[in-house]
């Protein structure tokens, strides 16, 4: 089977991406939108530097979602620059990764000036690698701190303190000593003064002919980085982000960040938050259920079915499409996650298109796999025609006589239970039952005794077949 459902899958056509690269909110099924002009109202009420999270879980929209805004903030006249953070994921100091991403943003004749900005970051981090030495060393080896220390200082040009800081310590304290305080010193200048200069220069150049003088930088995938680099970035861009004239949005997970946090540096005291220490302003990406389901809806709407299970407008694609947006909302699924519970049913129907086969059962099905607590069978009541309550009803015990004082009255309970619970399994065309045989089955036994036989199994067989080709 497995074999057969693969030759299938080579057949089945790729889904189309749900961002389309024109209009800035074109595919907008969660209603993103409306959010979007209410953080953009917010942007534009700040008059000072700021720093924002908008947070989600995995699979809620986040880079949907910030490239539609940057589009829309561009549009009412922001400067926006958008950082990738995944991109650069290893490949050096997050501070220049992070400036880089303005020089970038910068009018080709303007990266002049960019280019100081990320030359000043540089000398930071050229102490930050005399700072590590140091504590890798701790004690003795003078001369190879001293020769480290000497290549920081020089990186760093020259400051007038300097000289005079280590003769003023050397006669109380060693010379390493006094070079390391020396190079923390110029460091420290850079920080607060060199480093501040030319992220002014770099953001005057951004907005030079803009309508305002802010830009907006929107961080995306940092929840999605190596988790000690996730941490780096947020430690290391805290001497940028106080900047004036930024907004910093951050995309992020925060339940994810604050477990890295906690791992990295232990539970914090009472209330306080990891992202705290970062943001001024803590705003949640959440599309309201209606939104949700609805967007659900649309999705499991284009559900590839060929042949219906029976006439019915239970066996429906629309019914189905209805069976999935209420079970998404109920197993609060991210749309990531809705998404792949559909492709199983969306590649089941595919693979299967030459046989009748009930949509609605099959979405039932792979959502209750994903969720067996939540899913159950009043969601569904057809659900219920297993070939274990097939064969309950089916057979005839000296209990069962017992009980009934005639065979009318047996049939007319089964029948009753049937047609209030599936009514729409009655009726179905000859071929959907289960070796009818010729009989003239009276209607429990068309759902019990020809149909629950093969009507679950036939459709779990097919589902886990596909589950078992898919990578999940």
């Amino acid at each position: 089977m497995v074999a057969f459902i693969f030759d299938r899958l080579l057949r089945v056509f790729a889904l189309k991406d749900a961002a389309s690269a024109e209009g800035a909110w074109e595919n907008d099924r969660l209603g993103y939108e409306e959010i979007g002009n209410a953080f953009t109202n917010l942007v534009q009420s700040i008059e000072t530097e700021k720093v924002i999270s908008i947070e989600a879980g995995f699979g809620r929209g986040k880079t949907f979602f910030r490239k539609g805004w940057a589009k829309q903030l561009k549009t009412a006249g922001e400067v926006v620059v958008e950082v990738d953070v995944q991109q650069s994921d290893h490949s050096g100091d997050p501070v220049i990764t992070l400036l880089g991403a303005l020089v970038d943003a910068l009018p080709k004749d303007e990266k002049s000036k960019g280019r100081k900005a990320l030359e000043s970051a540089k000398k930071v981090g050229a102490v930050g690698a005399r700072a590590l030495t140091r504590v890798m060393l701790k004690s003795g080896a003078d001369e190879i701190l001293e020769a480290i220390t000497d290549s920081a200082i020089d990186q760093l040009e020259d400051f007038d303190a300097l000289d005079g800081v280590i003769k003023d310590v050397g006669s109380e304290m060693s010379k390493v000593a006094g070079q390391l305080i020396a190079s923390q010193m110029a460091a420290e200048r850079v920080r607060k003064t060199e480093l501040p200069e030319q992220l002014e220069a770099l953001r005057a150049a951004l907005v030079e002919g803009a309508e305002n003088e802010r830009v907006v930088v929107i961080i995306d995938e940092l929840d999605r980085c190596h988790p000690e680099y996730a941490i780096s970035f947020l430690e290391a861009t805290k001497l940028i982000f106080g900047q004036s004239g930024f907004v910093f949005c951050l995309m992020v997970n925060a339940d994810y960040l604050e477990s890295l946090a906690r791992h990295r540096f232990g539970v914090a005291k009472g209330d306080e938050k990891y992202l705290d220490k970062f943001v001024d302003i803590r705003l949640k990406l959440d599309p309201q259920p209606e939104a949700f389901k609805t967007a659900v809806y649309e999705l499991a709407c284009d559900l590839p079915l060929k042949i219906p299970f029976g006439e019915n407008e239970a066996f429906s694609v629309e019914r189905a499409a209805e069976m999935a947006s209420i079970l998404a909302v109920e197993c609060q699924l991210s749309m990531r996650k809705t998404k792949r519970i559909l492709l199983k049913v969306e590649v089941a129907l595919r693979c299967y298109a030459d046989r009748p086969l009930d949509a609605p059962l099959l979405v039932f099905m792979a959502f209750k796999d994903e969720c067996p607590e939540i899913v159950k069978d009043s969601f569904l009541p057809r659900s219920f025609l297993t070939p274990e309550e097939g064969r309950r009803h089916s057979e005839r015990r000296e209990n069962d006589i017992a009980r009934f004082q005639d065979e009318a009255k047996r049939d007319y309970e089964k029948d009753k239970l049937i047609k209030d619970k599936a009514p729409e399994l009655l009726g179905l065309p000859k071929d959907r039952y289960f070796n009818p045989d010729g009989h003239n089955y009276k209607p429990w036994a068309w759902a019990f005794i020809a149909l629950a036989p093969n009507y679950i199994p036939s459709h779990r067989k097919i589902l886990d077949g596909v589950a078992s080709v898919l990578v999940s």
